[in-house]
């Protein structure tokens, strides 16, 4: 593995298993998107199952929602909520999140979320590239989440924190330091910080 802090560049060699062809599969169908959450840290071989990866986009008009409905359904996949598009949109639209699957098989499946907050715009606009074999994905910083996964930690949510560990041990000679101090100070997750160093 090969990291590019500068470039906001990952180069990961490593075969690559089902779940990463789902994400790559529905990932390649969207112009911009940022992976955040658990998958990041199982991408980076955290050995733990997932039913669904966290996704955001930017916010979008019906018209646009509804092109990349067709585009979507088009490609084999199914949205887990609804079948009507109109629906869909008022989920996503009203804050909540909408999943797909590919067709008739509902795990795995992709949580998808509108850019909401100030996490969501930090996440999407300091996005990473990683590169596997002919294939990019783009993940969210890995500072912010590291500390993302320390505040879903507070609710005492072991999983959580072990994902925040793993990346933290993975990257930690690469991590921007006085990046991740900002964040975890911002986000008061100090003392989550203090559990996994």
């Amino acid at each position: 593995m090969d990291y590019n802090s500068i470039k906001k560049e990952i180069k990961l060699d490593r075969r690559i298993n089902e779940l990463d062809k789902f994400v790559i599969d529905f990932c390649s169908l969207l112009d911009k998107y940022v992976l955040v959450s658990g998958y990041v840290s199982i991408l980076f071989g955290r050995s733990r199952a997932t039913e669904d990866v966290d996704l955001l986009i930017p916010k979008m008009n019906f018209e646009e929602f509804n092109k990349l409905w067709k585009k979507i359904h088009d490609f084999g996949f199914e949205c887990v909520n609804t079948e009507i598009q109109k629906e869909a949109f008022e989920i996503i639209s009203e804050g909540h999140n909408i999943r797909f699957s590919r067709k008739g098989k509902p795990i795995p499946n992709m949580e998808f979320k509108l850019v909401q907050n100030d996490i969501h715009k930090y996440s999407f606009e300091n996005r990473i590239k990683v590169i596997m074999k002919n294939n990019s994905l783009y993940i969210s910083p890995l500072e912010m989440q590291i500390v993302y996964k320390l505040m879903l930690g507070k609710k005492g949510n072991k999983k959580d924190l072990e994902d925040a560990k793993h990346l933290y041990e993975l990257f930690k000679e690469k991590l921007n330091n006085n990046e991740l101090l900002k964040l975890v100070k911002e986000l008061n997750a100090e003392k989550e910080f203090k559990l996994i160093r």
